[in-house]
């Protein structure tokens, strides 16, 4: 029986490899009772970890994909494209490409990716440069981001391309029309920030299709003065960064306060189960998977050192790309002038 979802996961990208992925997977069939999954990677290791957890009922509707090529952190993007077309990675993109799949899902390398995601699916007619981006807590629901570092240098006409995307994307994860767009700069005074930012600037403004909000900076991400934040690679993989190593350092602190004296502990733990609470609402984990806008296909990217939760999460993320059909919707969006 043909099941109404189907994925494909490459299991040999990130820190950790089968070891987060093979559970996660197992946990997403047992969730989704009417998913599939093509899992790429060397058979024998995959059947041992898959073996190990026993799973119940899960039928043929997780089938390894046998490949023994692997992509590292460290093979570069050309070396991708000439070098690795029989990788996992590779041919997990050649499943949705061949519509075996609808989205696929890796925590491997995003220089590689973008370079055999382009290469086997093609980007979207009119796209110039594919953008990574994802949804992310705010005070007031949700801000999409993007680009978080697929693009480091990006001319007005690309932030322009990013927003159109991003408006699309956050409507998938929102459901709502009415979204508001801004830019990431460092003030929100018409005259900071480069020459192509200020220009973007004017080019947002000028569509349409946009509700342009004008400047933020990196705080107002995430208090939700917007729905859509748009920038660089460089400086949005710089603020993402940056606010995972945040909720990291909050979440070790309130692990020492346990470790103070009788009165800091004491009052300390007036406000740790709060701050745990918090915490836990905003941990990275809970929002992993970003999507790769732009090209012919739901191409998920997990986070390199992605815990079997943290993948689980990401997939969760393929499977509202998957349903909602992002990509396609995005040639739609796009295609309008």
């Amino acid at each position: 029986m043909s099941s109404q979802l189907r994925l494909a996961v490459d299991a040999m990208g990130g820190d950790l490899g089968p070891r987060s992925v093979v559970p996660a997977c197992i946990r997403f069939l047992q969730r989704f009772p009417q998913a599939e999954l093509k899992i790429f990677g060397p058979r024998t290791q995959l059947q041992d970890l898959i073996d190990e957890a026993r799973p119940q009922q899960l039928g043929n509707r997780l089938q390894i994909v046998s490949c023994e090529q692997v992509i590292t952190q460290s093979c570069n993007p050309r070396q991708a494209l000439r070098h690795k077309r029989e990788s996992s990675m590779a041919m997990a993109l050649q499943a949705v490409s061949g519509g075996e799949v609808q989205a696929m899902v890796t925590s491997g390398n995003t220089g590689a990716l973008l370079a055999l995601s382009r290469s086997i699916l093609g980007n979207i007619e009119g796209v110039r440069k594919p953008a990574l981006g994802k949804s992310v807590p705010t005070e007031r629901g949700s801000c999409f981001l993007l680009d978080l570092g697929a693009n480091i240098d990006c001319s007005a006409e690309d932030l322009l391309q990013f927003a159109r995307m991003g408006v699309e994307a956050q409507r998938v994860h929102t459901g709502r029309r009415d979204l508001e767009v801004a830019l990431l700069n460092i003030g929100a005074e018409a005259h900071k920030g480069t020459e192509e930012i200020r220009r973007a600037a004017g080019l947002l403004e000028a569509d349409p299709g946009i509700h342009y909000a004008g400047f933020v900076e990196g705080h107002d991400i995430f208090t939700g003065v917007v729905d859509v934040v748009v920038c660089d690679g460089l400086m949005g993989n710089v603020a993402m960064k940056s606010a995972e190593g945040v909720i990291r350092l909050m979440g070790q602190k309130a692990f020492t306060i346990e470790k103070k004296g009788y009165f800091k502990r004491f009052f300390g733990q007036l406000a740790i189960k709060l701050l745990r609470k918090w915490r836990t609402q905003v941990e990275p984990s809970r929002y992993n998977g970003a999507s790769f806008l732009g090209v012919k296909g739901n191409v998920i990217k997990s986070h390199g050192g992605a815990s079997s939760e943290a993948f689980f999460r990401a997939m969760i993320t393929a499977k509202e790309c998957a349903e909602a059909d992002l990509a396609t919707r995005l040639g739609r969006a796009l295609a309008q002038p």
